[in-house]
């Protein structure tokens, strides 16, 4: 029985390179073919989500082709889409069709280059787009662009895999074709990661300094015991006396309960960062009184857990102001922790900072797909952050906060010159993991 094999020498590659390879054809005896091919092929599945009154209560972040609500599974009843953006076919076989080859293995090296642009026609019929979309169970068909170049002007979207429905998928097919009379064909092939580019302005003399820093805070209020207080502590700006049932308890005892008004903060020092870069946030809280003063030998912090995602939040293209969050990249998770925390100064602000002993060298994120938009799909990000901090020894207080972040691969498209420029790493240096054989149903969802 023949035997194909495709071999890919670069599985990972970025836009504007090529992807090479061999592909080998092992043959027991002579065999006329017609051909021998490879395909390069990319398409985007997106699921849109619903937008009926239906849905109000649906979690959105279950997107595995059912909504759960509080009645069971709910099944969608957005549209689904494909988008092809990028069908390239090259033929290796230098002979006629019918050519017959002799007995033994046969080896055809292939080079295709990544194009750095969308062959997806579709963002110049947005409007036919939107009338389209909302027609329920209608299915929008892709078409390539009619520019002469023969690419739009969207910029190929990277390798994305979040679920069934939202999903963008790359492959290289090897093809080998014998004359019709014939009962087989053989292929083979092999999952691509492809990294994509930023468009820029190179001529712009700041295009390449990173934003303005990034600061989101959020205010939580709990209760502490703490030791017998006098009422004279009790002053504008000191920490208030708990109300209700435990400030009665405050009173026939010989401890005190407060409250605690703490700020949990997440700084960063860029909002936009390079995914092989290490993230490197800074973490504080603030206890909210005037100076540190009026917590020192009363109140004291100990962090019990710190977990960190990167939030993916997708969208389809019509319901671009309805993102559906996902679970995201895990990227600390550290917790049974007893951190006592130091206070930045003795006086001043009682402000402690969380990150330095947990996550003191940053973190990876070379594994988080970068930011995107394309017609039927938008990919952003955001940093989630959840401490638990426990005062004097009591129970622990769950403390959030979220900032957004926007992820670029690091390799840039310059519209002045229409090319793509040296890439700010080193891709050979950089530890991509490429993507999952589990792809999909092949014959449903890739090849049309």
């Amino acid at each position: 029985m023949p035997k194909l094999v495709l071999n890919v020498d670069n599985p990972v590659v970025s836009v504007g390179n090529p992807l090479s390879g061999t592909v080998q054809l092992r043959l027991e005896k002579p065999t006329a073919l017609d051909d021998i091919k490879i395909q390069f092929k990319g398409v985007s599945m997106t699921q849109t989500m619903p937008s009926s009154s239906r849905y109000a209560g649906v979690d959105f972040n279950n997107l595995d082709g059912s909504l759960i609500d509080a009645f069971g599974s709910v099944s969608v009843s957005g549209n689904g889409e494909k988008h092809t953006h990028v069908n390239i076919i090259v033929s290796l076989f230098q002979h006629p069709k019918g050519t017959e080859l002799p007995a033994g293995e046969h080896i055809f090296p292939f080079i295709v280059n990544v194009p750095e642009f969308s062959q997806c026609g579709c963002s110049v019929r947005v409007k036919e787009y939107f009338k389209n979309i909302s027609i329920v169970g209608s299915s929008w068909k892709c078409e390539p662009t009619r520019s002469p170049s023969g690419y739009s002007d969207i910029l190929l979207p990277p390798s994305l895999k979040r679920n069934n429905f939202r999903q963008i998928d790359y492959k290289l097919v090897a093809i080998a074709d014998r004359p019709k009379f014939y009962n087989w064909n053989m292929s083979k092939s092999a999952p691509i990661t492809v990294i994509s580019a930023s468009l820029v302005h190179a001529q712009d003399p700041n295009w390449n300094i990173p934003t303005p820093k990034k600061r989101v805070s959020r205010v939580y209020t709990n209760s502490a015991k703490s030791r017998k207080l006098p009422n004279s502590y009790f002053v504008p700006g000191a920490l208030p006396k708990a109300s209700g049932a435990m400030k009665l308890v405050s009173l026939g005892t010989r401890i005190t309960f407060v409250d605690v008004p703490a700020v949990i903060e997440i700084e960063l020092d860029r909002s936009n960062m390079l995914v092989f870069d290490k993230l490197c946030p800074r973490l504080y809280i603030t206890v909210q009184v005037d100076d540190m003063s009026r917590i020192s030998g009363i109140l004291s912090l100990t962090l019990k857990s710190l977990i960190i995602t990167m939030r993916a939040r997708d969208s389809g293209f019509s319901n671009r102001h309805r993102f559906a969050s996902e679970p995201g990249d895990l990227l600390c998770f550290k917790t049974d922790m007893s951190v006592p925390l130091e206070p930045l100064t003795n006086s001043g602000p009682a402000r402690f900072r969380i990150d330095g002993k947990v996550i003191p060298d940053g973190i990876d994120i070379s594994h988080c797909v970068p930011d995107f938009r394309i017609i039927g799909l938008t990919h952003t990000h955001e940093v989630h952050v959840a401490a638990r901090v426990s005062y004097n020894g009591g129970g622990t207080n769950l403390m959030e906060v979220s900032v957004p972040i926007v992820l670029q691969s690091g390799v840039d498209y310059d519209l002045d010159t229409d090319c793509i420029l040296p890439p700010r790493y080193n891709l050979a240096d950089c530890i991509v993991q490429p993507q999952s054989n589990d792809t999909g149903t092949e014959k449903d969802n890739f090849f049309d």
